[in-house]
């Protein structure tokens, strides 16, 4: 919550004369209200002036089209939004402005983006509800690609090539991960903890929560002449399979993961809607029991499409 200058001229004002000894308590500041501003206990919401609707965001004769279905932020506080309904990633400031530069503009096409997450190497991965995941870097995008690693001689010497079809294939969304059951269907993508280089993933095509190990599969030779690595994922194995109770999956959408690797999910099946595996060694198991955690009560949630873990562990879930 945002506090005024005037505001805090006064708080600071108070501090000091404590500091100071003078002894005399001083009332609290009043807040003024804003008409445009709601709130509840001790947090407030402002209205965004102007909105960040389709037009306000630059679209041209989509507005009415315009479906965003999902959102992260990067490390530099570029907000990226799965525009479903026009087949791309939209990226903003927050000022509320489209970023155009680094490449920002074109992290496009891709049907029915749904699902996104981004790591501290500023690769975005997004799913679209079928049975690969994708990936767009932003970091090569910003520096740029000389050439792209396509062999190595028997010297160990390795081989670049800087042919602009090559060099387009990495600098644009790339396939990231392939599963190989097709009728999988990926609705949710978290990574792990940075140190683990794992990504999870719901898939409600065979109601799972299958665990992925980040491989590097290739290099570049960027415009600065430094290397940078290129990622993808292999298959490691389930950590949570179908079933109607705690620590199993019905319908699984959305994931997250905490700093200590520990997931959340939420599901539109089964008993328990919203859940929280616990991390124990290699293993997940059930962290929250019914009637003991008020998040487990059987009617609490009716569709929970999305979750998301604040810095405090807050679980916040859009019903």
């Amino acid at each position: 919550m945002k506090i005024t200058t005037r505001i805090t001229f006064l708080l600071v004002f108070m501090i000091m004369s404590i500091i100071n000894g003078c002894g005399e308590k001083m009332p609290l500041p009043v807040v003024e209200s804003n008409p445009d501003a709601f709130g509840a206990n001790d947090t407030s919401y402002i209205h965004i002036n102007p909105d960040w609707s389709a037009t306000s965001l630059g679209y041209s004769g989509v507005s009415s089209t315009f479906t965003p279905v999902d959102i992260v932020i990067g490390t530099d506080d570029y907000i990226f939004i799965a525009d479903q309904a026009n087949d791309r990633i939209a990226v903003i400031a927050r000022s509320g402005d489209i970023v155009s530069d680094q490449n920002l503009n074109q992290i496009e096409p891709l049907n029915n983006p749904i699902a996104m997450d981004i790591d501290q190497k500023l690769n975005l991965l997004i799913a679209n509800g079928s049975h690969e995941i994708f990936c767009w870097n932003q970091y090569i995008n910003n520096i740029g690609v000389d050439s792209v690693m396509v062999g190595i001689r028997e010297d160990s010497t390795l081989i670049f090539s800087g042919e602009e079809s090559k060099i387009d294939s990495i600098m644009g969304i790339y396939s990231f991960y392939t599963d190989t059951k097709a009728n999988s269907s990926f609705q949710g993508i978290t990574f792990g903890p940075a140190a683990d280089n794992e990504v999870f993933v719901t898939d409600n095509g065979n109601n799972r929560i299958a665990r992925l190990t980040l491989v590097m599969t290739g290099l570049v030779r960027l415009k600065n002449h430094f290397y940078h690595p290129i990622f993808t994922a292999v298959y490691e194995r389930d950590i949570a399979t179908f079933g109607s109770g705690a620590g199993t999956v019905d319908d699984p959408r959305s994931i997250t993961c905490d700093k200590d690797g520990n997931i959340y999910f939420t599901q539109m099946g089964g008993n328990f809607k919203v859940q929280k595996l616990a991390k124990q060694g290699d293993n997940y198991l059930s962290a929250y029991t019914l009637y003991e955690d008020p998040i487990m009560d059987l009617n609490r949630f009716g569709a929970p499409l999305d979750i998301a873990i604040g810095s405090n562990d807050d679980i916040f879930v859009l019903d």
